[in-house]
């Protein structure tokens, strides 16, 4: 076999990708590694090949992803995968979507811990309804003008995020979706952004000022009816394992658990 610590071929990339994901039912490579690969950002890699890509180790500022290729599993390219991340990075952060049994027995036998969970809950949108307007608070679509604002409020939203609370006015477009942003005047003081296709509340954040004041499910509410009327029948979201006030928003608006997603370090 070959190993390359080069960025893997983007076609390659994407077929390894879809290969894995069709196989376990969850996909191995979040959106992140997705963005490296095809963008080149500064990201560090180990590709196994044999007479394709075999397994991949994507280590990236967003966390490490790994997968073997399902006909070349039970041969020790899990583990040297991890090794080498674990050599490589420092921390180690390694993402296991789904967390499969597979997944988890190569953590425990490596000396990896769980240090954080990411829940990913979905919701059918069957009775989605718009929620009436508000005195207090209005809502309009986002405009270029509003990037550096909506970026201060994500950070103070999401100031405990790992990720999230990180982003720039740089990472906005190249995400994709739609932003509606809330307002009191000329202030912006929430937002929920939303995908299409699949349907997903993508982020949803208040300035921590406003919490408590039901923004959270009102911007909730209106996000599901965009969709709802958009056609989507399910939406999906992603949330912290930890995050108590904001699963107790989503519980509240219908939501349930889908599947857990964890990261990992050396213990």
């Amino acid at each position: 076999m070959r190993i390359s610590t080069a960025r893997p071929d983007l076609d390659a990339f994407r077929t390894f990708a879809a290969l894995v994901e069709h196989h376990d039912d969850v996909e191995a490579f979040g959106e992140a590694s997705h963005r490296d690969v095809a963008e080149d950002r500064p990201a560090r890699y180990l590709a196994i090949y044999d007479a394709e890509l075999v397994g991949l180790a994507c280590m990236g500022k967003e966390g490490s992803e790994l997968a073997v290729h399902p006909e070349h599993r039970g041969q020790g390219i899990g583990r040297r995968l991890v090794e080498h991340v674990s050599q490589t990075v420092n921390p180690m952060r390694l993402w296991s979507h789904g967390n499969l049994p597979a997944a988890a027995a190569l953590a425990a036998s490596t000396g990896l811990t769980s240090v954080r969970e990411l829940l990913q809950l979905r919701r059918d949108l069957g009775d989605a309804a718009r929620p009436a307007d508000r005195d207090d608070v209005a809502l309009r679509p986002y405009r270029d003008a509003d990037a550096g604002a909506l970026v201060a409020v994500n950070a103070l939203a999401f100031a405990d995020h790992p990720e999230q609370g990180a982003m720039t006015e740089a990472d906005i477009h190249p995400s994709g979706g739609e932003i509606t942003v809330a307002v009191v005047g000329d202030e912006i003081v929430g937002y929920y952004w939303l995908q299409r296709d699949p349907a997903e509340l993508y982020v949803l954040g208040v300035n921590p000022s406003w919490q408590g004041r039901g923004l959270g499910g009102w911007l909730t509410a209106h996000c599901l009816a965009d969709l709802a009327e958009g056609g989507a029948d399910q939406v999906m979201l992603y949330v912290e394992g930890d995050n108590r006030s904001a699963l107790a928003t989503y519980e509240r608006a219908g939501f349930t658990l889908a599947r857990s997603d964890i990261q990992y370090e050396l213990g």
